[in-house]
């Protein structure tokens, strides 16, 4: 280092340098702090992470949204994993390379310019952090000709009249002093600063020649980037109307020069985080030792490694960025675990590592701190999954390798699902062509197996093979826009509209945009308890008839035989389309026919396409005269009573999702949720709590309180700079969200502990007393930390009350037959049918009804079980009697059938079950005591290869990983049972499966 550095009198801590900064541009000129955005990307799907201090701006320089201030500043939090910023697998080799980051940042949305921001740069480094210019360098942008670009020689005027000499102002090309955001869009010359660390060596002269040569003593210190261009989809570059400046300063290494420290990790940013680790795991102390230095320098390796990874897991998880959902994130998770266990020989070391880094940063970023709880959670719940796996995969390697030795050299252990990716890479490997694993492959071997990018290396490079990145890349994007297709669509209107997608997405590429804000416009009338939504007039600006664009669609009348959808494109539309989760509209929309009367067009689907609003109407097969033309006026009428369902469902979702946030203060997040007019489903993930039903009560009593509260829901519209200044919205992870036009939806419950604030573009009740009443109507454990709930309010939570309470009457009269002795083998047959029906139909009811009546009915047969053994035999016979009776073999040619009065059973004689059925092969289960079993016959002449008792089985006892094996002395082909299995809580989800396999196996290979 620099003799001057060591003249500083006291040297700053880190967190004095970061406020130095902010406080500088603040008070000295004229400033505003905004706060850093997470570092999950809120507006942009370009980037995994927030990887540079302009993030959170880019609206700005495209001219997208008005800047928060003028003069802004602060410290941005940034993540750089892969690709040419950082490679993550050199973390900890060198002394600068980093996962997690900070940048200092000062901009000037077109005020200041490059005099004003290169004073001010050179006044803060010299002033209060005391760097002497002596030992700056300064760099500027010296024209490309290829762009048509000068040289920035008003930069260099510049830095002369600030006192820097020629030889220290140095000319780069585009490559390292020209900036730009993308392929398009704003950009600009930057100049650089450059510090000297060791200006001993040589002349000022001879280390100016070193400068932005990869040098480790002579690096980069501050960019200050001038937008002053825009670069045009042609290539071109046209000035801009308004210039801004955006500079960036690497933090870390800022902290090393004033701290007079040779590494970023010798600064007390880390040195904290070292002396912990070598506290809890007892190892030799941190020597700053690197690979090609000394014999230590795996285990310094270690520190910095675990270091940084330790700070990149807590600011990630702080904002709210989840291993489940990002690939990236949990490979450095599962990177710092085996590091821990491997190097510091402790299983638990990054649990006490958070506490410090929230201690390091917790001043700048203070959600560090307040959910450190909730940080140290996901890490023990992430360790245990990652256990879980490494369990399951060790003897699935040892098993390959046997196979394929040649993956001995791979280090691929850490991704657990290499083993069946890598078996099913084997066996469609003959199929890629040009020996290239194609795009499709590599994403079902991510989307299923967990692979990474630099998994998809390994595996070619093994192989000697290529991959089509592009094509990966395509099929992620493709999957992404599955996913939103497939949200609602009935059956019906989703393939039809698959078929005219192409049609009507080159019809809407000619006409603009649809103005839809009219479907917010409603009022709640509380007399009728009913939603007023105002028709609308509106101008035909396309219509596609069927898959063809016509400018005119004229009826004669009649009868048609065909299915014909008209699809009609307005200026305005009051039409919800699919979006945020919620079903479109339905309604009509009303033509003039040619005797001047209305003629309603039923609209059974509504989608939006290049921001046209297109309505899907369905021709009725007996047809009215008409004709429809473009720029004919038209009247939308929304069918009000679909719509209301949907509001109050939409409003029930984000009650459901604030309660069970208030309830059990646990990590929660949103994984889907869907509305319909039928009900609403969340799925949500819930670390370090299980659902019971006990919970699914408290969940229903805390919403119908807030419900009788007549709390207010509010709706603002806000851009995302306002979003991101808040702490307490409720956003998925993972999801872009626009840049402008988002509405917070609020419902103040204050009085109940719950705050329900989430980004939404449904539509919602105006207060929660109109959703009259709420249901949770199913709950599924969907993963380990996953559960799927199904809920309905409104009307249809009126509806299912009400049908429970009819069934409760039935079932208390069933029981009270029961208790009187008075129960019959018909009543005794009708309890089983309700259970059936309860647990293997869609039926909807409070599922905590469902519950404790399956109990109550479950407890009736048990007793019945006890108290009638000797007709036990009876009620397997009167079952598989009536089954052949209802399913004569002419219509069933095969049957799968689930034995319901098993439940009355300590042992099922499955044999006795079979041999009523002769005719026909059979496959019939039981479950008797916890345990489930099964027997399959089938009978010589209906035998094929493919077709037999012991392969048909083994299709059905795959589900529960059992074991299947003919008795003793006969052929299994004829004849097999499955071992009993002990029976999980999962058991009715299992059996589901189970026989809908084994139904597909049957209809496939069934001899025709």
């Amino acid at each position: 280092m620099h003799s001057s550095a060591k003249k500083l009198q006291r040297v700053l801590s880190s967190r004095e340098i970061r406020k130095t900064f902010v406080d500088f541009f603040i008070n000295n000129h004229g400033h505003k702090f905004v706060r850093s955005s997470p570092v999950v990307p809120f507006c942009d799907p370009t980037v995994s992470f927030v990887n540079a201090g302009m993030n959170q701006f880019k609206s700005v320089f495209l001219g997208k949204t008005q800047p928060p201030h003028k003069r802004v500043t602060n410290s941005q939090k940034c993540v750089r994993v892969g690709g040419k910023h950082n490679d993550l697998s050199v973390v900890g080799e060198d002394g600068y390379h980093h996962t997690f980051f900070e940048m200092l940042g000062n901009w000037s949305f077109g005020d200041y310019f490059k005099r004003e921001a290169c004073a001010m740069a050179l006044e803060l480094l010299q002033g209060p952090y005391k760097i002497d210019p002596s030992r700056l360098y300064v760099t500027y942008f010296a024209g490309d000709k290829v762009l048509g670009l000068p040289a920035d020689l008003e930069c260099v005027d510049i830095w002369r009249s600030l006192g820097f000499p020629n030889s220290r102002i140095l000319p780069f090309g585009s490559k390292d002093n020209f900036w730009e955001m993308g392929l398009t869009g704003p950009c600009g010359p930057c100049t650089e600063i450059h510090i000297d660390h060791r200006p001993d060596l040589a002349s000022p002269e001879e280390r100016a020649k070193l400068v932005n040569a990869g040098r480790s003593d002579l690096t980069e210190l501050w960019n200050l980037v001038f937008i002053q261009y825009n670069r045009n989809e042609d290539g071109s570059i046209t000035q801009l109307p308004s210039h801004h400046v955006d500079t960036g300063m690497g933090f870390e290494r800022l902290t090393a020069i004033l701290q007079n420290k040779s590494s970023n990790y010798d600064t007390d940013l880390f040195m904290p985080i070292f002396n912990t680790i070598q506290k809890i795991s007892k190892a030799p102390q941190y020597s700053g030792s690197f690979p090609t230095s000394s014999n230590s320098a795996t285990l310094d390796t270690g520190y910095r490694i675990l270091a940084d990874h330790a700070r990149m897991i807590a600011v990630c998880l702080a904002d709210g960025m989840l291993p489940d959902q990002n690939q990236k994130l949990r490979r450095v998770l599962r990177k710092a675990i085996t590091v821990s266990e491997n190097i510091f020989v402790h299983e638990n070391l990054l649990h006490h590592l958070i506490p410090i880094v929230a201690e390091t940063l917790g001043s700048a970023y203070p959600e560090i701190q307040s959910k450190q709880s909730d940080i140290l959670e996901l890490i023990k719940h992430e360790q245990e999954v990652f256990k879980s796996l490494r369990e399951n995969s060790t003897k699935a390697f040892s098993e390959v390798l046997s196979e394929y030795p040649d993956l001995e050299d791979v280090d691929l252990m850490e991704c657990p699902g290499f083993v069946p990716a890598y078996r099913e890479f084997k066996s469609v490997k003959h199929t890629f062509k040009n020996n290239s694993i194609p795009g499709d492959f590599l994403y079902k071997l991510s989307d299923t197996y967990g692979l990474t990018e630099e998994n998809f290396i390994k595996l070619a490079q093994l192989e000697d093979m290529t991959y089509d990145t592009v094509g990966y890349k395509e099929a992620v994007a493709n999957a992404k826009q599955r996913s939103k297709n497939s949200m609602m669509l009935n059956d019906h209107s989703s393939i039809y509209y698959k078929s005219i997608e192409n049609s009507l997405t080159e019809l809407t590429k000619s006409l603009p945009a649809t103005d839809n804000n009219h479907k917010y416009s409603y009022t709640y009338n509380h007399e009728d308890n009913k939603y007023i939504i105002p028709e609308l007039k509106s101008k035909v600006l396309g219509i596609l008839y069927n898959d063809v664009s016509v400018n005119e669609v004229v009826c004669n009348g009649g009868v048609s035989d065909t299915n014909d959808i008209v699809s009609i494109i307005t200026d305005s539309s009051n039409f919800y389309y699919e979006s945020g989760g919620q079903q479109s509209d339905r309604g009509h929309i009303v033509v003039k026919s040619i005797n001047n009367n209305n003629l309603e067009l039923n609209v059974v689907n509504v989608v939006c396409i290049n921001d046209c609003v297109v309505h899907m109407c369905e021709l009725p097969k007996e047809r009215s005269q008409f004709t429809l033309a473009t720029g004919d006026s038209v009247l939308l009428q929304i069918d009000e009573n679909h719509r209301k369902r949907n509001i109050c469902h939409h409003t029930a979702t984000h009650l459901l999702n604030g309660a069970i946030r208030a309830l059990f203060n646990k990590v929660t997040y949103q994984l889907s949720s869907s509305v319909t007019s039928d009900c609403c489903k969340l799925e949500v993930g819930i670390i370090g709590k299980r659902i019971t039903k006990d919970d699914v009560a408290k969940i229903e009593e805390l919403i119908s309180r807030i419900i009788s509260s007549a709390s207010p829901v509010n709706i603002e519209l806000c851009n995302a700079s306002d979003i991101l200044q808040q702490n307490d919205v409720t956003m998925i992870p993972g999801e872009v969200y626009p840049e402008t036009g988002l509405r917070l939806v609020t419902i103040n419950c204050d009085n109940f502990d719950l705050k329900s604030k989430e980004l939404c573009c449904g539509t919602h009740v105006t207060n929660t007393k109109e959703l009259g009443k709420f249901s949770v109507t199913n709950l599924k454990q969907t993963n380990r930390a996953r559960y799927a709930f199904t809920a309905v309010a409104g009307e249809a939570a009126d509806k299912v009350h009400k049908v429970s309470e009819l069934l409760k009457h039935r079932i208390d009269m069933l029981e009270k037959e029961f208790k009187t002795d008075k129960m019959s083998n018909a009543t005794e047959v009708e309890l089983q049918k309700i259970r059936h029906n309860l647990l293997h139909t869609d039926i909807q009811l409070p599922y905590v009804f469902k519950m404790d009546f399956l109990e109550r009915i479950n407890d009736i047969l048990k007793c019945l079980k006890e108290s009638a053994r000797t007709n036990i035999k009876d009620f397997l016979d009167v079952e598989m009697r009536n089954l052949l009776q209802e399913k004569p073999a002419a219509k069933h040619p095969y049957l799968v059938h689930y034995i319901s009065s098993s439940v009355l059973m300590e042992e099922v004689p499955l044999q006795k079950a079979t041999k009523h059925c002769t005719d026909r092969p059979i496959l019939v289960i039981a479950k008797a005591d916890g345990i489930v079993k099964a027997r399959c016959c089938v009978p010589k002449e209906f035998q094929t290869e493919d077709f037999n008792a012991q392969k048909w089985l083994k299709e059905f006892a795959s589900i529960f990983k059992a074991q299947v094996s003919a008795p003793k002395g006969q052929n299994p082909h004829d004849v097999c049972n499955m071992k009993g299995k002990k029976t999980s809580t999962q058991f009715e989800e299992q059996l589901e499966m189970a026989m809908l396999k084994a139904n597909k196996y049957a209809e496939q290979y069934w001899p025709k």
